[in-house]
């Protein structure tokens, strides 16, 4: 069984819903997994017929988005119409999974929240202690390869080597928690440490010390317009800070 671990805040997140600034539900293509598909093919009555006339099939499946690319179950008060007739466990996976995203290893896997999220930005950059990771589920008996091993340690040296407190260290340690990793699937680690740097410098680059919520719209604008685009992220790893 993987052993699955988690930030000590994880827990903690709750998405905001109709008072989210920046909804996730606008913007965004919105694809449908199988086994969602496959349920609101079967959903009864005029929602179910709502649900079905908002859905393309041409290629990937998707929500047919509406103006202001809207997706055409988000209702005027920014809430889900999907969840308020059917509940959460109706959302299709992206919807589920949104902001997390997931580190994988041999023997574990490592969920995170992205800044993309508004909420997300907040929690993490006012969470009090050290970055600090839980086991969620798993005994922690898996075997880490050499490769992994030296890559944890590596994280965890500069983890501890950052101040224990402020919404700067916090903004560091997510970044080092989320891009860090993905050296094991590309080999390159020194590009994706500088990229970590930069991207830090870019986001803190003449924030005003003390205003959080400013610091977490930066990151969240980072976040979106970088770490959510292939394109983007690419040329600031490999091509310097891509401004």
């Amino acid at each position: 069984m993987m052993d699955v671990y988690a930030p000590e805040y994880y827990p903690r997140f709750r998405c905001v819903a109709g008072q989210c600034r920046h909804t996730c539900c606008a913007g965004w293509e919105i694809d449908i997994d199988e086994e969602s598909l496959s349920r609101y093919q079967r959903m009864t009555g005029e929602f179910g017929d709502r649900v079905r006339r908002s859905i393309s099939l041409d290629g990937t499946p998707h929500f047919i988005l509406a103006a202001g690319e809207r997706c055409p179950l988000l209702n005027q008060d920014n809430l889900c119409d999907l969840i308020l007739h059917e509940r959460e466990g109706a959302l299709c996976q992206i919807c589920r999974d949104h902001p997390r995203f997931r580190n994988f290893f041999t023997s574990r896997v490592e969920i995170g929240l992205g800044l993309v999220c508004e909420e997300a930005a907040r929690l993490i950059l006012t969470w009090p202690a050290p970055f600090r990771l839980l086991r969620l589920s798993g005994d922690g008996a898996g075997e880490t390869p050499a490769d992994e091993r030296y890559l944890l340690a590596l994280r965890d040296e500069w983890l501890h080597s950052l101040p224990e407190e402020g919404p700067r260290t916090r903004l560091m340690e997510t970044l080092i928690y989320r891009h860090l990793a993905d050296a094991l699937y590309d080999g390159r680690l020194d590009e994706r440490i500088a990229f970590i740097q930069r991207a830090c410098s870019a986001i803190t680059d003449c924030w005003a010390d003390g205003d959080v919520a400013a610091l977490a719209e930066r990151a969240r604008n980072f976040s979106d317009t970088v770490e959510y685009d292939d394109e983007a992220l690419e040329q600031w790893i490999g091509h310097g800070s891509g401004r």
